[in-house]
Parts: structure tokens; C-alpha cells; sequence
């Protein structure tokens, strides 16, 4: 009974134990390969922050590889490169994450935090930010009714077509969409209205752990000497949790990127990445995203 009691003072003093995870990540890469053809991949690897501690990273890989970071967002890449063969790799890491909650940031925004991506105009939504904000007061209150707007009259909806690319005008119009639509418009609003925003994505992590299906992402906003953690997305499919997402992030996601319109590192050849959560590839200097396969797998560990 008194380790019992012990525990649960802990808990309740120290809020951050009881919403943090630990977790094991491994993923498993492959790409295929044609007799005589160049064939790149690069592949994001986790990254830490202010919730998120990289505790080990273990790799395996046929031949030589190079990590880099690349200067705009900070995301790290392992690449590697192959003359005709099947490349198959994986890693495996150890990451601790933690909720986040409303803080003061350790450096600036950067200006790009505030400028327009090629699927998120801010420009367009100038006027809909101003009249959305009109009566809000303070900064909280300005993010608090965009926010608002966006959990309102978004459905968390995947049938169709359009929805998944994280294009803000799509969202706009067809008023749907999954966590990359939702948070499209939503910064395509804030920034009109002046605050840096962040996108940052990565993986849900499973109930009870397993194979990881699809991604999430979610949005960091600068404001009043704070940066807020926002998830519009799982705030409409949990109304009971609509308040706590304006502000926090739950621990149970791993982030492996930021940013979007990425330039990765080694540059790639094709254009730049709309967002990247899992690896990329290229045949002979092109893109070749029918030849590379991701799969994640996440186990729970002990505190």
C-alpha cells in the first residue's frame, strides 16, 4: 500500500511520468534494384526535441552509408546509394517521449516558419484569418478561434479523392480530410495572421505496439513567448479532448520530420518533398517511389 501511495504522489507531482512513453522503433527498408541503374534512398531517422530523446540507434546496411542533416528544418537522413542491386536495410532505435505542453522556446522561429508552401497558400486565406480573428483579444484568443474554425467544420474523412496531401485549399473547399489536410489549412491560417508555424510528422504509435499503419502529424505554433503543440485532427475525432490538443501533444507519437517542400540531404534530384515520414527513392536521378517500401514496427518498453 505505501509503494502504491508513493507512486501515485509521483504521479500527480511530476504530471510528465505519467504521459510519457518509451518506446522501440525498428524499420525495415527495401528498395528494388535493375542491373546497371543508379539507385539512391534516403530515410528519415528520429529526431529529438523538447519531448523526444533518441536513447540508441543501431543500423544495418549492405554497403557504406552517410547521416546528414540538412540546414532548413534540421531532419536527418540516412542515405545510401547502390549500382544495380536490391538495397534492403533497417534500424533500430530507443525513444523516450514525452507530452508536450505550452512552452517557452530555447531558440526563435526562423522567417521561413511564417512563409507559404507550394499545397499551403497564405496569401489566400488572409482575409478568412482576419475575419476569424476579428473579436479575439489577445494572441491565445486569435489561435484559439482559427483552431476552433478548423475542428468545426472539418470531418475526419479518407473516402474519395484529394484528401492526404496536405493541400489547405482542398481542405478548405471539400471541408475533409485526414491529419495533413486538417493541419494544412490550419497553418495556412496561422500563418496568415503572423505566427511561425511548424508542421512536423512521423508515426501514431499503436495500442499495445505492432506494425505502425500510415503517419500523423501535427502543427507547433510561436505566440506570445510560447510555442503551442496543436492537433486539430485528433481534437475532431475526440470532442472530448478539444481542449487539451490546443496546447498539447500526447507522448503516444514519434516525430521523424519537419517542415514541408523538403530539400533533403544529399540533395535529391526530383522535386522537393511535400513531407516525408518514410524512405525515398530514386532510379538514375528521378524519382522512383514504386521501388522502395517502409514498414515500421513500434514495441512498448518499461519506464
Amino acid at each position: 500500500m505505501k509503494r502504491y501511495l508513493a507512486l501515485l504522489w509521483l504521479i500527480f507531482s511530476f504530471p510528465s511520468l505519467a504521459l510519457a512513453g518509451r518506446y522501440f522503433l525498428e524499420a525495415e527498408v527495401s528498395v528494388k534494384g535493375e542491373p546497371g541503374r543508379l539507385i539512391e534512398v534516403w530515410v528519415p531517422l528520429p529526431l529529438e526535441d523538447e519531448s523526444q530523446r533518441v536513447e540508441e540507434l543501431t543500423i544495418e546496411a549492405p554497403g557504406p552509408y552517410l547521416i546528414s542533416q540538412e540546414p532548413e528544418y534540421g531532419n536527418r537522413f540516412l542515405y545510401l546509394s547502390s549500382r544495380g542491386k536490391e538495397i534492403r536495410l533497417h534500424y533500430r532505435a530507443v525513444i523516450t517521449r514525452k507530452e508536450f505542453s505550452p512552452r517557452s522556446p530555447t531558440t526563435p522561429p526562423t522567417p521561413r516558419l511564417l512563409l507559404p508552401d507550394k499545397l499551403v497558400p497564405v496569401k489566400a486565406f488572409k482575409d478568412l484569418a482576419l475575419e476569424l480573428t476579428r473579436e479575439a483579444l489577445t494572441p491565445e484568443e486569435k489561435l484559439r478561434a482559427l483552431y476552433d474554425f478548423v475542428v468545426n467544420n472539418l470531418r475526419y474523412d479518407k473516402s474519395g479523392q484529394g484528401w492526404g496531401r496536405g493541400d489547405a485549399l482542398f481542405a478548405c473547399r471539400a471541408q475533409r480530410g485526414n491529419c495533413t489536410d486538417f493541419h494544412s489549412l490550419l497553418m495556412a491560417l496561422s500563418r496568415a495572421v503572423g505566427f511561425p508555424t511548424l508542421f512536423e510528422i512521423g508515426l501514431p504509435v499503436p495500442k499495445g505496439g505492432g506494425v505502425v499503419a500510415g503517419y500523423h502529424c501535427w502543427l507547433k505554433v510561436y505566440l506570445g513567448g510560447k510555442i503551442f503543440g496543436l492537433d486539430a485532427s485528433e481534437a475532431a475525432k475526440h470532442p472530448e479532448k478539444r481542449n487539451y490538443f490546443f496546447g498539447h501533444l500526447c507522448d503516444q507519437r514519434i516525430l521523424l520530420s519537419r517542415g514541408r517542400d523538403l530539400l533533403l540531404s544529399p540533395a535529391q534530384h526530383g522535386p522537393r518533398l511535400n513531407f516525408m515520414y518514410q524512405a525515398y527513392a530514386e532510379e538514375d536521378l528521378a524519382p522512383a517511389p514504386h521501388l522502395v517500401r517502409t514498414v515500421y514496427h513500434v514495441k512498448l518498453l518499461p519506464q
